[in-house]
């Protein structure tokens, strides 16, 4: 959570969305790619996903989207620690 100038509060789960569709308005014509990764744990990968597919549906291409891990050492585990999104042409 950050505040802002004015004392307004920017939180991810609530402000993802916009960020994302903001972004969008300054791609070109024919982009290559859009990346967005986080590392707090408000939202799930698929959500991220489904708010691309909503924000970049104009754009033709496939999106992408999954977990961020360290592997665990002397173990089959993975430490969770984010979740990335990505839409390419």
């Amino acid at each position: 959570m950050e505040e802002g100038h004015h004392g307004e509060v920017w939180q991810f789960e609530n402000n993802i969305s916009d960020l994302i569709n903001l972004c969008t308005n300054v791609l070109s014509n024919d982009p290559l790619f859009f990346l967005i990764n986080s590392y707090t744990t408000g939202i799930s990968a698929e959500v991220l996903g489904n708010l691309l597919r909503l924000n970049l549906k104009s754009f033709k291409g496939k999106i992408l989207s999954g977990e961020i891990g360290l592997p665990m050492s002397n173990s089959k585990l993975v430490l969770p620690c984010g979740i990335y999104g990505k839409w390419e042409n």
